[in-house]
C-alpha cells in the first residue's frame, strides 16, 4: 500500500503554484471526463518516492513516451532514497 494526503504543505509553495490543470488538451481528450493537461512533480520526502498532482485526481493517462519518462523519474526518486 502507498501513502497519501489531502494535505497541501508539500511541496513548498512555489512549485506547488505550478502544479495542476493547464486548462490545454495538446494530446486531445481522451474521454468525455478528460480536463486536459496536467502539470505534475515527482520527488522524494522522509525516504518515500512522491507524486503531486496539484489537485484531487481521479484518473490520468500519458503517451507511451510520457509513461517513460514518468518510469525514469520513478526509478530516479527511488534510487535516491534507498
Amino acid at each position: 500500500m502507498a501513502h497519501h494526503s489531502a494535505d497541501t504543505s508539500f511541496p513548498p509553495e512555489f512549485l506547488r503554484s505550478m502544479l495542476g490543470p493547464t486548462g490545454k488538451f495538446p494530446d486531445g481528450k481522451l474521454t468525455d471526463s478528460d480536463e486536459g493537461e496536467i502539470a505534475i512533480a515527482v520527488g522524494s520526502k522522509d525516504g518515500k518516492v512522491v507524486i503531486d498532482f496539484g489537485k484531487p485526481t481521479a484518473w490520468i493517462g500519458f503517451t507511451p513516451a510520457q509513461a517513460n519518462d514518468i518510469a525514469d523519474l520513478l526509478r530516479k526518486h527511488a534510487a535516491s532514497v534507498v
